[in-house]
């Protein structure tokens, strides 16, 4: 069986995640930053399906992201249940928001 040990942060009563912030330093700069970024182009490619559905180059296009970048952006907001793939135009798949897509379900 192993012995618990308790180091003097746990006797403070610290959590262990800011037991761990002081170990470490904190958040790495670069980390921040590019959640940031992330989130902010995230942000612009929302902004850009509230007219609509739109394929993978329209909202490249649209936001100023690479096409490869936007995708990526994309598949990560399907997999989380933020867009909905539609259907295949020109050769792409059109991309619409979850909340925008649920709502003309309901009204058909």
């Amino acid at each position: 069986m192993s012995e618990v040990v308790l180091t003097p942060h746990a006797a403070e009563g610290q959590k262990p995640i800011q037991i761990l912030r002081e170990r470490r330093g904190g958040v790495p700069r670069e980390l921040v930053e590019r959640n940031r970024q992330q989130a902010a182009n995230r942000r612009r490619i929302i902004d850009a399906l509230k007219d609509g559905a739109k394929t993978v180059p329209e909202i490249a296009k649209e936001t100023g992201l690479p096409p490869h970048e936007a995708f990526w952006h994309l598949m990560a907001m399907k997999k989380y249940g933020r867009l909905v793939e539609g259907e295949e135009r020109e050769g792409y798949f059109e991309y619409a928001l979850a909340e925008e897509s649920e709502q003309t379900e309901t009204a058909s």
